[in-house]
């Protein structure tokens, strides 16, 4: 590895901004539908590859994190994942943690999930839920519902 070696656009990194939109019929990252339960394929496809996998001790299960995004999945099996979560503020102990925060976009129905996630009834293809600490909303999880 060279001095010069950060001019490759190889080596660069990639920081893309994560935009998800949510409507009534369905689940958008970047503008790919995303249909839960989704599989590891599929999200290699939006977000590239997962930058750790990591087993979780005394389980079957593996966190898939992308670091520079700041989202991870957790599941036992890579062609049924049910859930991605967000994490915008990596300093709470929500598990695995990665190592950036989220700092791209969540809409639901065009506006920014905090004006308008009321207007996610039980009746969409997917869930969506705040995770709350300390009165401050450090990541939202987007994924399977199970009553519909």
């Amino acid at each position: 590895m060279g001095i010069f070696d950060w001019r490759n656009p190889k080596n660069r990194k990639k920081n893309r901004t994560i935009t998800v939109e949510c409507n009534p019929n369905e689940v958008r990252i970047n503008g790919i539908e995303i249909i839960f339960p989704t599989n590891y394929g599929e999200l290699i496809g939006v977000l590239g590859e997962a930058s750790r996998i990591e087993p979780i001790k005394q389980t079957k299960n593996e966190v898939y994190l992308w670091d520079e995004h700041g989202i991870y999945c957790s599941t036992n099996d890579p062609e049924k994942m049910l859930m991605i979560l967000f994490v915008e503020d990596n300093r709470y102990g929500l598990g695995y943690q990665p190592k950036q925060n989220y700092t791209g976009t969540i809409l639901i129905d065009g506006a920014p999930i905090e004006t308008n996630i009321d207007n996610v009834g039980l009746n969409r293809p997917y869930m969506l839920r705040s995770i709350i600490k300390d009165d401050k909303q450090v990541a939202v999880a987007l994924g399977w519902n199970p009553s519909v």
